[in-house]
């Protein structure tokens, strides 16, 4: 998932106060109380749904939509969490008060309307998209059974005026289809979760998630398990929350992050921070501390010397004081090492036809199957997976067969002790 921005809290629960479907929640569940004889566990129907409506005066849709938040808002206080004062305006709330409230509405209306799938695509797009774009991704959710990131790719592809991938071609939705995303967009824009607009650039009518929104569906991901960054929070990890972060940025971004992060740290406590994050990171981390060492430069010279006695920092530790005028042994076996963790780097996040390209973009065929063929004597977990990403994806065949023979080997007893 693409790093977000989280607004503040305050501003977060100002968006809440003013949400017109979580008001109409408030004022249901007073009138419910009122009404002992209704059960919020039950559908509210009938007369009693006529009697509700006509003195809270909402439509038959907007009271169904503040009834399924009154349940689900009950529910969840039967489970342990306070209940909140039915009927008391919006603004007296208190601010977590209020956002938990919030949140607890958002999953009802999320799985009441199996929007989860659209939420995702519109988080992972990060910016308004048309509304006919989102028809896939909610017609998926809605049962097709596709993965939230395929339907989240599929609408990025529509945002940027991209060609869907043959075979994945979908016809425009029917009416009965193209009212009920309607419909679904409406409550959840009630709510604040989603901000609807128009924009010439977009060509015609946009969705995107609102502040708020992106507060809550965050919050969902997380609890899902998704690796999804925040920009401005990296410092509360500390130098594995910075790295983390970088890893989702753009380079504008990314400048930003790191000279967040600098403020308020002397450089050779940062310095020591990122020497011990890349010590116990992956690849990709490694590669990225040492990048982000650059940004401190001599002042972080005595901390990277040190690391020189660590096997796994050693390599980066001796080129990072070449590069900056430090005598340092850095032999052929450092150098393979060096090649071998680089490339593990690269696998953790992009495709492997890019890891092949980008990994001795400079060097002939002929030399590249040279040096891969000696790859299986390093003593490195990642060397087997790079070896055989090389021999499934390098276009030169003698390379690809000298990764082959290099990955064989590796794989025997003994391996990697030379």
């Amino acid at each position: 998932m693409p790093p977000v921005r989280l607004a503040p809290r305050e501003e977060l629960a100002a968006a809440a106060r003013v949400a017109p479907l979580l008001r109409a929640a408030r004022d249901l569940g007073g009138w419910a109380q009122e009404h002992p004889e209704v059960s919020v566990g039950q559908v509210l129907d009938g007369s009693d749904a006529q009697a509700a409506a006509e003195a809270l005066e909402l439509t038959p849709d907007e009271l169904d939509a503040a009834w399924q938040v009154v349940a689900a808002v009950s529910e969840q206080a039967a489970a342990g969490d306070p209940l909140p004062s039915w009927g008391k305006p919006l603004a007296s709330s208190e601010a977590e008060e209020l956002l938990r409230e919030w949140d607890v509405a958002l999953a009802a209306l999320l799985a009441a309307e199996e929007l989860d799938g659209l939420a995702t695509a519109l988080y992972t797009v990060g910016a308004p998209v048309r509304i006919d774009a989102l028809f896939d991704a909610y017609s998926a959710a809605a049962g097709s059974g596709r993965d939230d990131r395929e339907r989240a790719v599929h609408a990025g592809h529509e945002e940027a005026g991209q060609d869907r991938p043959a075979g994945q071609q979908t016809g425009a939705p029917d009416a009965s289809e193209a009212a009920a995303l309607s419909h679904a967009l409406e409550t959840l824009a009630d709510l604040g979760v989603v901000e609807l607009g128009t924009e010439e650039m977009a060509g015609g009518l946009t969705v995107g998630l609102s502040p708020l929104g992106i507060w809550g569906v965050h919050r969902r991901l997380l609890a899902q398990g998704w690796h999804v960054p925040v920009l401005g929070g990296a410092d509360r990890d500390g130098a594995v929350g910075l790295l983390v972060t970088l890893a989702s940025c753009d380079a504008e971004d990314g400048e930003s992050e790191i000279s967040s992060w600098l403020v308020g740290r002397t450089e050779e406590r940062a310095a020591a921070e990122l020497i011990a994050a890349a010590a116990e990171g992956s690849p990709g981390l490694r590669g990225a501390a040492f990048a982000v060492l650059d940004r401190i430069g001599k002042a972080a010279t005595e901390e990277v010397r040190a690391a020189l006695d660590q096997p796994l920092l050693r390599a980066h530790a001796a080129v990072w004081l070449h590069e900056h005028g430090e005598e340092a042994e850095l032999g052929p076996a450092d150098r393979t090492w060096l090649l071998v963790d680089l490339g593990a780097g690269l696998l953790e996040e992009a495709d492997a036809r890019d890891v092949v390209a980008e990994l001795l973009p400079d060097v002939t065929p002929e030399a590249q199957a040279e040096i891969v063929a000696g790859l299986w004597q390093v003593s490195h977990p990642g060397v087997i997976d790079l070896l055989t990403t090389l021999s499934e994806h390098h276009p030169d065949p003698g390379v690809a067969r000298a990764a082959r023979k290099a990955a064989f080997k590796a794989r025997s007893p003994g391996a990697g002790r030379r």
